[in-house]
């Protein structure tokens, strides 16, 4: 009853990270309809362009050797081995040429369809594998269905192709004795290759069909509820409240750096109560005058306890404290166009210095 409502809660499609996890599981859409149908309109291909008759010719061909007696057959274990290995190595010889192209292009259709998937996970034993519970469940699931249903229907139409060429055929086969061997061979041929041709067209069908059926399936059982998509979501992005708390802590330890630079500054300027930049400028180094610490609220004022308790002079400039909270982070050196705000202000602290 759990997993019926664990199936009926998942509603959503599944997330790229969810289809990755499943292909590294080896768990993709497959299907092996398109390498047999493949393999049939190989087939069905070399029956239309009487290669058929070169392979039979020289199936005959080798039968004869072997059975005539021309070949001599030594009736020891070691004679029968080596007649065995010889008519194997015959046999590669002619069948190899349309069993190695079928086989590649097999291979070739099922990685279009289902891309590369290269995992060890499918190897691993799991009791699952054989429960016999969970047999009996793959054995009356939907998929176990539809392959039924698959190979009742293919069974089916390959008969009613058969029958149907036949029926066509009949009055020629009716006939057929009464004609000479070279006329049987060529109706022969004629019905093999329309029965070739009409069985490959359908298991280009069925196979098309099934590579359809194969995906919405597949996403079917990828499908998330929407608490796995959340809970997802936390694992690939974080907690939003523990983020929130890194951030806080961030800030808190960038605030406590700046502060503690606020001793070095030569000038605190302020808005006057909701800003304050500290401005520090030697003049003996190069660079202009650079921000060690600003802030607004409660952070504008401690800089500026700060900036009382260790003897830091204050002025109050309005417009050129907005435009430095604005316009300059801390640790940058203030804009071109602020230069000579600054000097005045600058030029003043350090008459004031001297004359101390």
């Amino acid at each position: 009853m759990a997993d019926e409502q664990d199936k009926s809660q998942q509603t959503e499609e599944a997330t790229p990270k969810r289809e990755e996890d499943a292909r590294k599981k080896g768990q993709i859409a497959t299907s092996k309809e398109p390498s047999t149908a493949i393999a049939f309109v190989v087939i069905s291909l070399i029956v239309i362009t009487g290669l058929g008759s070169w392979l039979g010719e020289n199936m005959q061909h080798m039968l004869s050797n072997y059975l005539s007696g021309e070949i001599k057959l030594n009736a020891t274990p070691e004679g029968m081995q080596s007649l065995l290995i010889t008519a194997g190595a015959d046999m590669a010889m002619i069948m190899l040429p349309f069993a190695i192209p079928i086989m590649l292009l097999g291979v070739l259709i099922t990685f279009m369809v289902s891309g590369p998937v290269f995992t060890f996970e499918t190897m691993i034993p799991k009791f699952e594998k054989i429960s016999p519970l969970k047999g009996l469940k793959r054995l009356f699931s939907t998929k176990a269905l539809a392959e039924f249903v698959k190979s009742v229907l293919k069974l089916t139409l390959i008969s009613v192709v058969c029958s149907s060429v036949v029926s066509d055929m009949f009055p020629e086969i009716l006939h057929a004795a009464l004609k000479n061997p070279s006329d049987i061979g060529t109706l022969t041929i004629h019905g093999s290759v329309k029965i070739a041709t009409l069985v490959a067209i359908i298991f280009v069908v069925i196979a098309l069909a099934d590579v359809i059926y194969q995906r919405w399936e597949h996403a079917k059982s990828l499908r998330m509820s929407k608490k796995e998509q959340r809970d997802e979501h936390k694992d690939s992005e974080g907690d939003p409240h523990l983020k929130a708390k890194i951030r806080q802590i961030q800030m808190q330890q960038s605030q406590n750096r700046m502060m503690s630079d606020v001793p070095d500054a030569d000038v605190i300027i302020t808005n006057p109560t909701h800003i304050s930049i500290a401005l520090s400028y030697d003049p003996a180094k190069p660079g202009a005058p650079r921000i060690l610490a600003k802030g607004k609220g409660h952070i504008a004022a401690k800089i500026r306890e700060i900036a009382r308790e260790n003897n830091i002079p204050m002025r109050e400039n309005k417009p050129l404290a907005r435009s430095l909270f604005k316009q300059v982070e801390v640790g940058e050196e203030i804009p071109e166009v602020l230069f000579e705000a600054v000097a005045i202000i600058l030029a003043e602290i350090f008459r004031l210095k001297q004359r101390r």
